[in-house]
């Protein structure tokens, strides 16, 4: 069941490639050479403390601002390709700014929650992190509160804790080992260091997908019942 979830959502990926890369692609670049000219900042300054601080600080809630925008603008572009009528890219991204405020204190919470399991000994993160994938789903797809969402996504992932953490290791793993390759063998080359290291935050969108695959699986045997 897990790989033929898997090949589902690579095969919704390859179809949808070229919007959901209108969509996440531009924000993406902007983080990143943001993020390279603060560390360039840092090292012309000789890592100062203070310096890498400000910058770290800055960088993070840049990500933190801009993540719910087009994050939430892909979670609504795959909900209307289910629905028949596919949006446009900067539908989507308009779309999702009226569910910015709630589906970043959503985003915030679960990570802290995440963060707070992954202190106890790593494995209570993971499984809190498993049980909360549904939870941008209710959030920007059925318009609920960040609370709400993630009580909804704690209860119905119960019987999908095992799917999703198959495919969620796998494709993790898989793009852990890709970044790790092409760290060693590219880490004089900086310019397609950045590149390769875009290219694999935008296929952090396949986890996405693949949970996204089973929330669908899940309504429909609520609907069924």
């Amino acid at each position: 069941m897990t790989f033929d979830y898997l090949r589902q959502s690579l095969f919704f990926f390859r179809s949808h490639f070229n919007r959901l890369a209108l969509i996440q692609l531009p924000f993406l670049a902007i983080l990143g050479l943001v993020q390279f000219q603060l560390l360039q900042g840092i090292t012309d300054a000789g890592e100062q403390m203070e310096l890498v601080q400000r910058n770290m600080f800055l960088n993070s809630a840049l990500d933190i601002a801009m993540m719910p925008i087009y994050w939430g603008a892909t979670l609504l572009y795959m909900q209307s390709v289910l629905q028949g009528q596919p949006l446009q890219a900067g539908r989507a991204l308009s779309l999702s700014l009226a569910c910015w405020g709630r589906l970043l204190i959503t985003y915030i919470i679960s990570v802290l929650a995440i963060s707070f399991g992954l202190v106890l000994l790593v494995i209570p993160g993971i499984y809190i992190g498993v049980r909360l994938a549904f939870a941008e789903f209710y959030c920007v797809m059925e318009g609920k509160g960040p609370m709400e969402s993630i009580r909804a996504s704690w209860e119905h992932t119960a019987d999908f804790f095992w799917p999703l953490l198959q495919g969620m290791v796998l494709i993790f793993g898989v793009l852990l080992v890709a970044e790790m390759l092409f760290g060693q063998l590219l880490v004089e080359q900086q310019g397609a260091m950045m590149l390769v290291s875009l290219l694999i935050q935008f296929l952090g969108v396949l986890p996405t997908i693949y949970a996204y695959r089973l929330y669908c699986v899940m309504k429909e045997e609520q609907k069924s019942l």
